[in-house]
């Protein structure tokens, strides 16, 4: 089930990258940007579908999702937290800050 629909939980939606350069690579690109929607995470050959939304703080959230990268089938757990321009994207490979492309 998916979270609140309130403006404040939408914080994280937006396309972003690690610096300006990045947030200019087409997606057809190893290299490109991350965009995230309210339910879904998309970058290059990595597309999940969020099954869930837990709000866990004013600005952070975290998701579950289930995702295809380069065709193989995956079940994901992300924590996202935004402060300002800076989202802060963390899962089972480590932790990435990231900044708002537009």
């Amino acid at each position: 089930m998916l979270g609140s629909a309130s403006a404040s939980a939408q914080a994280y939606v937006g396309t972003w990258g690690t610096n300006a350069a990045q947030c200019r690579v087409d997606q057809s690109r190893q290299n490109a940007p991350l965009i995230l929607s309210r339910n879904r995470y998309d970058q290059h050959e990595a597309h999940c579908t969020f099954a869930s939304v837990q709000k866990t703080g004013s600005s952070s959230w975290r998701m579950r999702a289930r995702c295809s990268v380069e065709g193989d089938r995956q079940a994901h757990t992300f924590d996202i937290s935004v402060d300002g321009r800076t989202l802060t994207l963390r899962d089972g490979y480590g932790s990435r800050r990231l900044v708002r492309c537009r």
